[in-house]
C-alpha cells in the first residue's frame, strides 16, 4: 500500500519506520529541512511511561488563579483573543473532575506501558544509540502535600500494572547522590523503575535512517503542506507548495498544525500548542545520573551522555516559537538551586516548542470520517514516551488488524 505521512517528528518518523518494516510504500512529508526538528529537538529526555496524570485534575484547579499571573509559574495562560484557546480552555475546567482525572489517566497508562513494549522492540530491531539510559525516573517532592498526593497516584496506577516505588528523603539522595548538594527541601521521592531516558531527537534522525535504509522510506523535506484535498468520504491529494501528492492512506501526524489542516476539511479537534522550555549544558560530575522530576516545581532534568537538559513549563500563547527569557529564567534558577554544584559557568542552549495538547490528557489517535485519513496526533508533553505504542496501533488500523490493546479514550470519537 502507497502511505503518505504528513510530518516527521517522533510521531511521523516512528509510523513511517513501523509501516515500512509491515513492507509498505511510506513518503514522509516535512517542511524543516531534517527530522524531529521541531517539538522533538530539545525536549526533557524522559520515557515517562509511568507518567499517566494528566495537568486536567482536581488538584489543578485551586493552583490556577495564583498562577494566571506569575511568569514562573509551570502552567501558563496568555489571555489572547483566541476562540480555539478558550474553548480548549472551558474543556480543560470541564476534565479537572476526579472520575474524568482518573479515566484519562488509565487511558494514558495503558498507552504509555504498551509503548515501553514496543520501543523496546524497535530499539532491539534497530540496534540505534541515542543515549539511552535504563535507570528509571526519580519524582522528588518538597512539600508533603505534594508527595501525598503523589503516593496517592501511586496507588492508584498500581491497580493498572504500573510499578513504582516510595522513597524516604535520604532513600532518594542514596539513589541520586547529586542531589544532597541542594538547599531544596525534598521530603521523599518515587521511583517510576519502568520509566528510561535519552536523546529524542537523536533516536528519531536514527531511526529515520533506519527507515530509508532498511525499507524503503522517502522522507521528502523542505515541503510545505498546502492543503488536504477531498473527494467524497476519501482523501484524494495532498497539496503541497511544490506538487500535488497521492496515496492509498495518509496519516496526519502534524503535532500543533494538525487541526489546520484538518478544519477546512471539516474535522474538529481540540488540540492546541502548549509551548515548552528547555535548556541543554554540559553535563559534569555533580549533575544527577538519574533522570529526576521535580514533581512541585514541574521540571525534568536528563542526562544526556555528555550534557544535561533540563525542561519545564506550559505556556497557552498560541502558535509563537520565540523564546521568552522570562520562562528560560526559572527552569534555570531551579536547575542552579537543586545543583549547585554543577558547572553553571558553561554554555546554556535554551529551546522552546509547541507541543500538541489536547484538554483531556490523552493523544488522538486512528480512524476519521475519511476512509484513507488516520490520525496519530495530539500527544502533548508524552510524544516520546507514546511514539512507538501509537505507532503500532496506527499501523494496526491501516492494515486493518486487530490492534494490540483498546483504544478506547485515544480516538476523536470521544469529542462527539
Amino acid at each position: 500500500m502507497k502511505i503518505i505521512i504528513l510530518g516527521s517528528g517522533l510521531l511521523g518518523v516512528t509510523t513511517a519506520y513501523e509501516l515500512g518494516r509491515r513492507g509498505h510504500e511510506v513518503t514522509v512529508i516535512e517542511r524543516q529541512p531534517g527530522c524531529g526538528m521541531e517539538t522533538s529537538y530539545a525536549n526533557g529526555g524522559q520515557l515517562s511511561y509511568s507518567h499517566a496524570e494528566p495537568w486536567a485534575g482536581p488538584s489543578v484547579l485551586p493552583k490556577l488563579p495564583q498562577w494566571f499571573f506569575r511568569n514562573d509559574a509551570p502552567l501558563v495562560f496568555r489571555p489572547r483573543a483566541d476562540w480555539q484557546m478558550i474553548k480548549w480552555g472551558l474543556q480543560f475546567l470541564r476534565n479537572c473532575t476526579g472520575a474524568r482525572a482518573r479515566g484519562n489517566c488509565v487511558n494514558l497508562l495503558r498507552l504509555g506501558l504498551y509503548s515501553r513494549r514496543q520501543m523496546t522492540r524497535i530499539r532491539e530491531e534497530t540496534g540505534i544509540t541515542f543515549d539511552y539510559a535504563a535507570k528509571g525516573v526519580l519524582h522528588i517532592f518538597s512539600t508533603e502535600k505534594d508527595f501525598d498526593r503523589a503516593k496517592r497516584q501511586l496507588e492508584f496506577q498500581a491497580k493498572f500494572g504500573c510499578e513504582e516505588r516510595v522513597l524516604s528523603r535520604q532513600e532518594a539522595l542514596a539513589l541520586e547522590p547529586a542531589l544532597s548538594h541542594t538547599s531544596r527541601a525534598i521530603v521523599g521521592g518515587i521511583h517510576s523503575v519502568l520509566d528510561e531516558s535519552g536523546d529524542a531527537w537523536m533516536f528519531c534522525t536514527a531511526l529515520a535512517k533506519v527507515a530509508a535504509e532498511r525499507h524503503g522510506v522517502k522522507f521528502r523535506y523542505g515541503v510545505l503542506v498546502n492543503r488536504l484535498r477531498t473527494d467524497g468520504n476519501a482523501i484524494s491529494a495532498v497539496v503541497t507548495d511544490q506538487d500535488d501528492l497521492t496515496a492509498d492512506a495518509y496519516v496526519m501526524a502534524l503535532g500543533s498544525y494538525s487541526p489546520l489542516h484538518l478544519r477546512p476539511i471539516k474535522i474538529n479537534l481540540p488540540i492546541y500548542p502548549m509551548k515548552g522550555y528547555s535548556i541543554t549544558t554540559e553535563a559534569g560530575d555533580a549533575c544527577p545520573q538519574v533522570s529526576i522530576t521535580d514533581g512541585t516545581h514541574k521540571i525534568v532534568y536528563s542526562r544526556l551522555g555528555s550534557r544535561l537538559r533540563v525542561a519545564g513549563t506550559a505556556e497557552f500563547a498560541g502558535y509563537s516559537q520565540r523564546i521568552n527569557d522570562r520562562r528560560i529564567a526559572p527552569i534555570l534558577r531551579a536547575a542552579k538551586e537543586l545543583f549547585p554544584k554543577a558547572n553553571w559557568n558553561a554554555e546554556i542552549k535554551s529551546w522552546a516548542c509547541l507541543r500538541p495538547s489536547t484538554p483531556d490528557g490523552p493523544p488522538i489517535i486512528g480512524a476519521t470520517p475519511y476512509s484513507n485519513l488516520f490520525l496519530n496526533t495530539g500527544h502533548g508533553t508524552l510524544g516520546w514516551t507514546q511514539a512507538a505504542g501509537s505507532a503500532t496501533l496506527v499501523s494496526d488500523l491501516i492494515d486493518r488488524t486487530l490492534p494490540g490493546i483498546s483504544l478506547s479514550g485515544l480516538t476523536m470519537e470521544r469529542y462527539a
